[in-house]
């Protein structure tokens, strides 16, 4: 066989397990990774199982084996995680807007928009807002945060601005809004985020759509 014939098989499997990959390190794979996963799995298994190398079989059923488990994984962390709830986004906003209005309101709390188009919030449970993964209606939940940010903080328009800017580079961020000593104004800053960090691909709005 030819070299170029040798490397066009060598990219079978290679392409095969950086699809695998690809659904190990997103969170909420997208269903053309496990489409090219599986078929060029498949086509590695073919080839080893006809007139292609030998080797090309055994790769092909740990790239479909790594494809199964991955997909194992993405099902069992979304069992996991935090549960999804709808919520009212008028009824949702006052919650937040008066929980950090009332006196007993925290020093801090973060807030921000999952990959899944979810917002979550840590810092206000024992105002009653838990950690869950709120769902603020068909609209664009970006969109729905930056605007309770813009309301609240007195940096609100920069920190926004900025926010935006990184979202354009796909760097997700979260809000950190703290409250000050003096005043008990509340102020905005941005912050990385942990572990998966891309943002909502498939936001309703073209302001935050990638």
């Amino acid at each position: 066989m030819d070299v170029l014939g040798t490397a066009g098989l060598v990219t079978v499997p290679v392409l095969a397990g950086w699809s695998a990959l690809r659904i190990w390190l997103r969170d909420g794979s997208r269903v053309r990774d496990y489409a090219a996963a599986v078929f060029w799995s498949g086509v590695a298994i073919g080839l080893g199982l006809t007139d292609g190398p030998g080797w090309l079989l055994p790769a092909g059923c740990t790239t479909a084996a790594a494809t199964v488990a991955a997909h194992l994984l993405v099902v069992a962390t979304a069992v996991l995680r935090k549960p999804l709830v709808t919520v009212d986004p008028a009824e949702f906003r006052r919650r937040l807007l008066e929980a950090c209005a009332a006196p007993s309101a925290p020093e801090a709390f973060l807030a921000g928009v999952g990959p899944d188009g979810t917002i979550t919030v840590w810092g206000l449970e024992a105002a009653g807002i838990p950690r869950h993964r709120h769902r603020p209606g068909p609209g664009c939940a970006t969109c729905y945060l930056e605007g309770i940010v813009g309301e609240l903080a007195d940096n609100g328009a920069e920190t926004v601005a900025a926010y935006r800017a990184l979202l354009r580079r796909r760097a997700n961020q979260l809000f950190v809004l703290r409250r000050t000593t003096i005043g008990h104004r509340w102020t905005a800053q941005l912050r990385q985020v942990q572990g998966f960090k891309t943002p909502f691909e498939y936001s309703p709005c073209p302001e935050h759509r990638l």
